[in-house]
This record gives structure tokens, sequence and C-alpha cells, in this order.
């Protein structure tokens, strides 16, 4: 579609993964205002959204900063205990969609904090 744009940031492949980290996306992401982030963590604890790396942490937050809007996607398994390094607390998101098997009570308190939770039916075989 002409109305939708897709850049990807520049950096460092993560070993191990295909996560991108550094510069110079992470300068990049200071110069951009996007409609939407669409972001993961590794970890929900509470309030918090975690993950494995000062590195990734620190691109999250800054993708964050540069939407107007932030979605988080966290299937059932990333309401776990607190990552390495914190990205941010989780009002900073406007939405998290997850999956019908995520904990009711956590749910329950990220609504009482103004998020949105959206649930989600997963396929047979669970998310890959």
């Amino acid at each position: 579609s002409d109305k939708v744009r897709v850049v990807v940031l520049g950096g460092t492949v993560r070993r191990g993964s295909l996560t991108l980290v550094g510069e110079p996306g992470q300068s990049f992401m200071g110069d951009i205002h996007a409609d939407v982030a669409f972001v993961g963590t590794q970890s929900i604890t509470g309030r918090v959204l975690s993950d494995t790396s000062v590195e990734i942490a620190s691109i999250k937050r800054a993708m964050i900063a540069a939407a107007r809007r932030v979605v988080l996607l966290a299937d059932a398994s990333k309401f776990q205990p607190a990552a390495f390094y914190k990205i941010c607390e989780a009002t900073a998101v406007h939405e998290i969609i997850t999956d019908r098997a995520a904990p009711t009570r956590q749910l329950d308190q990220l609504r009482e904090l103004g998020v949105k939770v959206t649930l989600v039916d997963v396929a047979p075989g669970g998310p890959e």
C-alpha cells in the first residue's frame, strides 16, 4: 500500500538472533516520528518490561520514544520474572496484544494502569 512505509534500522546484528542494535539505528530513532511502534519484550513483570541486554533495552526505549502509539506484542510466556535490563514501565505502552493463556491477575493490573489489553487466540501448536 502507498500508505505504509517500512524502515529497517541500521546497526549490528546481535549474535544468535536477527536483532539489530547499536549505531546507526540508535541515533536514527532520535530523528523520526512514527505513528505506531510494534515492540516485543523478553519479560513482563508487574509494571516493568525488561530484556536480556542493555543494547536491546536501549533500542526499544528509543523506538517507544519515537512513536505516537506503542503496541507491545507478547505471548503468555513473557509474563515471567524480570530479565536482565529494564526497558520501561508498562504504562509507556498503549496496548498489549497477548494470548488467552496470559495470567488474568497480571492482565487486570495492566488494565488498571490504563493499558489496553487485547487477547487473541493461538493456533494449535502454540506461538512460534
